[in-house]
């Protein structure tokens, strides 16, 4: 991992700036909640049989479903943690990507040499990259085709004013 110079120049506001995350359809205490109603749907029946040894049969399958959910559930909450932060500066574009585990990840480049591209070939639909700086890094691969295109509209908007004649601050 590269780690080049981040400083930003003091009291200069950047042109955009944007904090992208994954949607969370789902807050813990919901999660929560539904896991509770779920568990008492698989695990009640279990204890209306008659034949107890039968009963004891279903049990572990229900909880093993339960477990699994949680499991899948928690790891989705985890998921959710990943933030990317896009600034763009009349000299400088700088993304940092805050990882699940914590990791962080900066990219940064000119926005003279700066390209945005979407290729509909990639990992998912409409891949939207920044390619500058020797190297093309990834945005936004865990938001919405429309999302990913409507980015990189923003994006484009932004560093067009930077290169038109019209941009008075510098």
């Amino acid at each position: 991992m590269m780690k080049p110079n981040y400083n930003e120049t003091i009291g200069e506001e950047p042109l955009l700036s944007l904090i992208i995350w994954p949607h969370r359809s789902c807050n813990k205490k919901t999660f929560r909640l539904m896991l509770v109603i779920i568990g008492f749907i698989l695990i009640a029946p279990t204890f209306l049989f008659l034949n107890i040894g039968f009963a004891l049969s279903i049990l572990p399958f229900s909880l093993l479903s339960l477990f699994l959910l949680f499991f899948v559930g928690n790891k989705n909450f985890n998921d959710a943690l990943l933030i990317e932060k896009l600034k763009i500066y009349p000299k400088k574009i700088i993304l940092e990507r805050k990882e699940p585990n914590n990791d962080i990840k900066k990219w940064h480049s000119n926005p003279y040499w700066t390209k945005v591209n979407i290729y509909n070939n990639g990992p998912v639909e409409s891949y939207l990259t920044l390619k500058g700086n020797g190297k093309e890094v990834e945005l936004g691969s865990f938001l919405t085709p429309e999302e990913r295109i409507n980015l990189k509209k923003i994006i484009d908007d932004t560093l067009f004013k930077l290169s038109s004649a019209n941009f008075s601050r510098y």
